[in-house]
């Protein structure tokens, strides 16, 4: 039987790592280790798992300091040939592992494998998972990721196994990222995949609405706009490495505009660094994205004058 590692960073979990835990452990597949990687709490939660008395759970204390160096620690210390990624506040439905290595034993270690998420932010037992464009078998992983990009659908951290060899020739974990960190390590993994395979009937559980959480912040610092941006020019350094640009060009296109409509109104700077990377993937001009209403207006004036008309409008109401 393969081994299963599950690996939980966790800062001040108190309040929901039991029941992420009992996620875990109520696995019907049961031939898992669970590493849960402390780092440096400062409320009881450190005490709640190390008084779990269960044999295949490990508690530690985080070797650096961030939720990615938790993570590369726990990859350190597993021995599972899968790998199981998750936050201490999101959950797992209980067939997830055992259904997703289901299609292992048919794919092997080539393949990434995949399910739904939902987002909750109380109780589980109603919410109904309503089927994403991208949640489907992918022969190319990196058609995955331009689907993604495009805004056809996304994923959780959780949502996927991954055999502990993609995750070797990907790399670790970017310990300087401050947001979209998942997105940037999963971007490299499906890099090195073989195909995605999809697992129909399990769902993964991610928690909304937690005030803490940098996953929830999403106020426009300067450094997470930095950090965003980081990421993006990361997927264009994966697709180059991969001699995929040509292939990847136009969701890179879609993430560089994404950002530009987002934050051209707090940092021009940052966005002017975008526009650059944005025409030097070859386009002469940039075409809607964001919200409704401003596609229409970008489809009438342009995306760039679009743009100065949010910008305008973004400063009369801050005054």
């Amino acid at each position: 039987m393969f081994l299963v590692s599950v690996i939980i960073p966790m800062y001040n979990g108190a309040e929901f790592i039991n029941e992420t835990l009992d996620s875990v452990l109520g696995q019907s597949y049961k031939n898992i280790e669970v590493i849960v990687i402390d780092d440096h709490s400062t409320d009881n939660g450190f005490e709640l798992v190390n008084n779990i008395n269960t044999p295949n759970l490990i508690i530690v204390k985080n070797s650096g300091k961030g939720a990615c160096a938790a993570r590369n620690y726990g990859f350190e210390l597993s021995k599972g040939e899968y790998i199981q990624y998750l936050d201490a506040d999101d959950l797992l439905s209980a067939n997830k592992i055992e259904e997703q290595l289901k299609l292992a034993k048919l794919y092997n270690v080539s393949h990434i494998y995949s399910c739904g998420f939902v987002r909750f932010s109380d109780n589980i037992d109603e919410l109904v998972w309503q089927r994403q464009y991208v949640d489907k078998d992918y022969d190319n992983p990196k058609m995955w990721l331009l689907d993604s990009w495009k805004g056809k659908g996304m994923g959780a951290i959780h949502n996927w196994l991954i055999p502990r060899d993609l995750i070797e020739l990907a790399g670790p974990w970017d310990e300087e990222l401050l947001i979209n960190q998942d997105g940037e390590f999963i971007s490299r993994v499906l890099f090195n995949a073989r195909g995605v395979k999809f697992t129909e009937n399990v769902q993964v559980y991610y928690r909304s609405g937690i005030p803490n959480s940098i996953t929830q912040n999403r106020s426009f610092s300067k450094e997470k706009a930095a950090s965003i941006l980081r990421s993006y020019v990361s997927y264009k350094e994966t697709s180059i490495k991969h001699n995929s640009l040509e292939l990847m060009k136009v969701g890179l296109g879609y993430n560089f505009l994404f950002f530009i409509y987002q934050y051209s109104a707090h940092f021009p700077e940052l966005t002017d660094k975008a526009k650059k990377e944005f025409y030097n993937l070859g386009f002469n001009k940039m075409w809607p994205v964001g919200g409704r209403n401003f596609k229409k207006l970008s489809t009438v004036i342009g995306f760039e004058r679009a743009l100065k008309f949010k910008q305008f409008f973004h400063k009369i109401t801050n005054k």
